[in-house]
């Protein structure tokens, strides 16, 4: 647990080194701005829309560029050979971007209004956990900004599309729906507690699926740190 704690501290002296929480606080002060533009039903649609796709979501793109980082600076040299293990250095990003889109988010539903706290935080969270596995899980492959970028193309559709067609109400709610990840955490953003065990089962099951695929991503990376595959 210690050690867990030193790379989560180590991830965010990381993160604001490098700039990642500028970047969070010009986001919410663009954000904040459209909100007060608009009013009513659009004004709700629309935060929940930035909360998943920005904030939410905002840990697939930093994981490319954080990853390129440690790549070219030869951190993962150090880490790969340190006590940490692969799943500490995934759980260590997971919490770090966590809690900043967290708090972001929670920023922003306050300004639309928040239906149900708790669940509105594990719908965040969950998404953030998400998208930040998607974002290692490509970040381990790849050498480049650009082959990232493509890389992470179908994750976004795939992530974004759905969820965004529900609360714009252009797909039909059901219970097959929330069987997608996204649209399980949108319905939580949104308080919608019907079919809540369903929302929240689907949410973890993904956070499962996707932790053990990047666990086994991450370990292949450690072998090969330095261009040589073991």
């Amino acid at each position: 647990m210690l050690r867990l704690l030193s790379v989560v501290k180590g991830d965010i002296r990381f993160q604001w080194k490098y700039g990642f929480y500028y970047i969070y606080i010009l986001l919410v002060i663009l954000y904040l701005g459209i909100l007060s533009l608009l009013s009513g039903d659009v004004k709700e649609i629309v935060g929940h829309i930035m909360v998943y796709s920005d904030p939410a979501a905002m840990g697939m793109f930093f994981m490319g560029a954080i990853v390129l980082l440690e790549k070219s600076q030869r951190v993962l040299n150090s880490i790969a050979v340190s006590p940490v293990s692969p799943m500490e250095y995934i759980l260590g990003k997971m919490c770090s971007i966590g809690f900043i889109s967290l708090l972001v988010a929670l920023i922003l539903l306050s300004s639309v209004g928040i239906e149900n706290f708790a669940m509105a935080v594990w719908g965040i969270v969950s998404a953030s956990f998400v998208f930040t596995l998607c974002g290692i899980i490509v970040g381990t492959k790849i050498n480049s900004l650009t082959g990232y970028i493509v890389g992470t193309v179908p994750f976004e559709i795939i992530g974004f599309l759905p969820p965004i067609a529900k609360r714009m109400g252009l797909v039909k709610d059901n219970v097959w729906l929330l069987l997608h990840p996204g649209c399980a955490q949108m319905q939580l953003l949104e308080g919608n507690a019907a079919y809540l065990a369903v929302s929240v089962t689907s949410s973890i099951l993904w956070v499962i699926i996707l932790l053990i695929i990047a666990k086994k991503s991450v370990e292949k990376m450690f072998r090969s740190v330095g261009g040589v595959k073991l």
